[in-house]
């Protein structure tokens, strides 16, 4: 099964690296420097914004904690509150600071916390599981 997979990662090596082994791995990767590339976020100001898609605009969200203009919580809090579409446990949050509150409330939110420095197994492991549960669908 070929993913549409979201890829939040500030620096360009760990970017460049996520997206050639995705891309080899037969997915459709689109990679961002920071959450901004994101249309929810793109109308922060307007309170009404909603997502207007039908279908989810990934399979599976990879975004990194390093962020300047929003908190990673913070960002998936508004993509909940405005309906984002993509399936919470296919989103993943990626971080070299992996606290055990941060791991606590990315589990809260039934996303995926992954601990920096990481493993390209660990990645293929959790995209394993993103197909299965689109498959279960």
């Amino acid at each position: 099964m070929k993913l549409k997979i979201l890829v939040f990662e500030p620096d360009l090596g760990l970017r460049e690296l996520l997206k050639v082994y995705l891309s080899g791995q037969g997915h459709s990767v689109f990679a961002f420097t920071d959450v901004t590339a994101c249309p929810l976020y793109r109308n922060l100001t307007d309170e009404n914004c909603r997502c207007a898609l039908e279908q989810p605009c990934a399979d599976a969200i990879l975004v990194d904690t390093h962020m300047t203009q929003i908190n990673v919580i913070d960002f998936l809090k508004l993509q909940r509150q405005r309906g984002c579409k993509a399936i919470d446990a296919n989103k993943a949050v990626m971080s070299a600071n992996m606290t055990k509150a941060l791991e606590m409330a990315t589990r809260e939110f039934g996303c995926h916390p992954i601990k920096k420095p990481f493993h390209l197994g660990d990645i293929k492991s959790w995209i394993d599981g993103c197909k299965a549960r689109l498959a279960a669908r």
